[in-house]
């Protein structure tokens, strides 16, 4: 298999462990859908707009033959379609958090 092939099963298996991670919260109906959609949008996009980069040949598909900034770009991305879930998951579990606040707070008034 190409390395390729290897980098995208990484990155589904991640984007897969931060759905699971997701999914076990307990939002209110509906309230997951949002941030299930965002955590796949993150990296499909981040890997269709890289793959975009090198047909138009703004970028090189090897790393040896990248400038300097085109090296950049493609750090950026890697490291956002890595994280990206992961924030995503973060923001899932800080609104989580934040909308208990809430309602304990009208729960005391």
């Amino acid at each position: 298999m190409p390395d390729q092939a290897f980098i995208y099963l990484i990155v589904a298996l991640n984007t897969c462990v931060q759905l699971m991670l997701i999914r076990s919260l307990n939002f209110p109906v509906g309230g997951k859908r949002k941030y299930y959609l965002i955590a796949v949008a993150i990296p499909v996009l981040v890997m269709l707009s890289a793959r975009l980069l090198i047909a138009v040949g703004m970028i090189h598909s090897r790393v040896a033959d990248q400038s300097a900034i085109e090296q950049h770009i493609t750090t950026a991305a890697s490291i956002l379609l890595m994280a990206g879930p992961w924030l995503v998951t973060l923001a899932a579990i800080f609104d989580k958090q934040r909308k208990g606040w809430i309602i304990k707070r009208e729960r005391e008034s």
